[in-house]
């Protein structure tokens, strides 16, 4: 794997485990003032909606 896509994935893993440990409250609030790049916005979004919570280490769903 690149080195951008793996750096790419940790992005995403990392919103996926805030969003389980903090609730939906803090997350949106934490969200609302962050600037991510909008690829890791979308991708989070569809890994959250495939099941990935970030329980595993690498997990991709």
């Amino acid at each position: 794997m690149k080195e951008e896509s793996y750096k790419h994935q940790c992005a995403v893993r990392q919103l996926l485990m805030w969003r389980r440990q903090w609730g939906l409250k803090a997350f949106r609030e934490y969200m609302a003032k962050s600037k991510f790049d909008w690829q890791v916005v979308r991708d989070f979004e569809e890994q959250w909606i495939r099941g990935n919570r970030a329980d595993e280490k690498g997990e991709w769903k």
